[in-house]
């Protein structure tokens, strides 16, 4: 896969390959493309050359709400005047009770469904982000430094917790991040698209 911008070479003729259910983590610091594939791959940016596969599938030009991709973004793009089962069960376009209380179970927040997003925790923000991006069953899921804003204790924690929710999903993930620390956390196998940075400040 191959992109440029205003003749700035961003990604140049990168192969990834990811196993179904396997979690690899984009590692390296701002401006080395990693957000830009996720673009890519949800069908949000087009490459200049190169493909896309899901599942065997050339998905190049398919639109992104035909790819079966969840997304998770940094600042999560919760939904304010919607609560939790609001937001969660918008991922699956239309009110089904039983399935959001069993995502929320599988999220750590049993009970939620009624609270307001105002008044949650950043850990548990995340988590109903995690949910809503799960629950429609996608074929992989992009992660997009969703850990950012929390502190650096936080951060440590709830990337144990984020693992162990993708593996119980057995969802395919790709996860960008510029923290070596996190990468190691989260995912099975860290791919490397710049100099590597380990800290804990946000890109």
């Amino acid at each position: 896969m191959s992109i440029s911008f205003d003749g700035v070479v961003i990604l140049d003729g990168l192969d990834l390959t990811v196993a179904d259910g396997e979690v690899v983590a984009l590692l390296g610091p701002s401006g080395c493309g990693k957000t830009t594939l996720l673009r890519i791959i949800a069908g949000l940016e087009t490459g200049h050359s190169g493909q896309v596969l899901i599942d065997g599938n050339d998905v190049t030009a398919v639109p992104p709400e035909r790819r079966g991709v969840g997304l998770v973004f940094q600042n999560l793009a919760l939904f304010p005047h919607l609560n939790v089962a609001g937001n969660i069960s918008f991922g699956l376009g239309c009110k089904d009770e039983e399935k959001v209380a069993a995502m929320l179970q599988m999220v750590g927040l049993a009970g939620f469904e009624q609270r307001r997003i105002e008044t949650l925790s950043g850990g548990e923000a995340q988590r109903v982000a995690l949910a809503r991006a799960l629950i429609a069953e996608p074929a992989i899921i992009l992660l997009d430094e969703p850990l950012a804003s929390l502190d650096a204790d936080l951060k440590l924690t709830l990337a144990d917790d984020v693992r162990g929710i993708l593996k119980k999903s057995g969802t395919t993930t790709i996860h960008v991040t510029h923290d070596l620390a996190i990468a190691d956390r989260i995912s099975d196998r860290v791919v490397e698209l710049g100099p590597v940075r380990s800290d804990e400040s946000d890109e």
